[in-house]
């Protein structure tokens, strides 16, 4: 141990012993911080995992709603697709609160005669015809038959003609009150005739054309645009001879 330095020396045997006290005290106290310190960094790193644990949870929980809202939207979407594509196919028809409704507005005209017609080759239009034609009967009016006609463009909903009376005289009250029972059953877009000039006096005609695509397209006739007219029926094959008025 000689070796070491001021060994043999008791003034620096003493300062040394206190230098390395000094030192062990600084090194325990670095220690004691160092641990510390580490303590506070481990304290961190957790935090800042959790935090990134979080924000992934969060990114993902966030991703998984918009996804879900989006697969909701679309589902949403298909739905109504498939009510309207539902709707478009759906055949027309009157409930019976519809009927009662008619036969109920048009009862009061006993007699009043009606021609149906119907667009050639369209079931659909010929059931909804059917329908008048019952209604018509249950009032008590003169329904002369259900004619099936082409059409030099195919019509629209419903559409209801007659012919135009004298300058003094009003059309009959049946056809008024027609018109506004069809309006309220929304089966009519609005309170009007098309002019027939070709109907005979005090024959309403109503013409059956296709389904309209969507609620609003009731009918796509116009006075300027007269029906074709049906004059006989081949009993052999069901079909009808028109003869097309000129436009007016």
């Amino acid at each position: 141990m000689a070796i070491l330095p001021g060994w043999n020396s008791l003034a620096a045997v003493g300062s040394i012993a206190h230098s390395l006290h000094i030192a062990a005290m600084i090194v325990l106290a670095v220690l004691v911080v160092a641990e510390g310190m580490a303590l506070v960094y481990d304290d961190r790193k957790y935090a800042l995992i959790g935090a990134a644990e979080r924000d992934v949870t969060a990114t993902y929980d966030e991703e998984r709603r918009e996804a879900e809202g989006r697969h909701h939207n679309d589902i949403a979407k298909l739905q109504r697709r498939l009510e309207e594509t539902q709707r478009q196919q759906a055949s027309r028809g009157l409930t019976f609160s519809d009927q009662q409704t008619l036969v109920a507005a048009l009862s009061p005209f006993p007699g009043q005669h009606l021609e149906i017609n119907f667009v050639l080759g369209d079931p659909e239009a010929q059931q909804f015809a059917n329908d008048f034609a019952s209604i018509a009967l249950q009032a008590g009016w003169n329904a002369t038959g259900i004619n099936e006609a082409a059409f030099t463009a195919n019509p629209i909903g419903v559409e209801l003609f007659y012919r135009e009376p004298p300058p003094d005289n009003l059309p009959p009250p049946a056809l008024a009150a027609l018109v506004d029972a069809l309006m309220d059953l929304h089966i009519l877009p609005a309170r009007s005739v098309s002019i027939y000039e070709d109907l005979a006096p005090d024959v309403i005609r109503l013409v059956v054309g296709a389904k309209p695509a969507r609620p609003e397209l009731h009918s796509s006739l116009s006075p300027q645009e007269p029906p074709a007219i049906f004059t006989d029926r081949d009993a052999a094959n069901g079909t009808a001879n028109i003869d097309t008025p000129p436009s007016q």
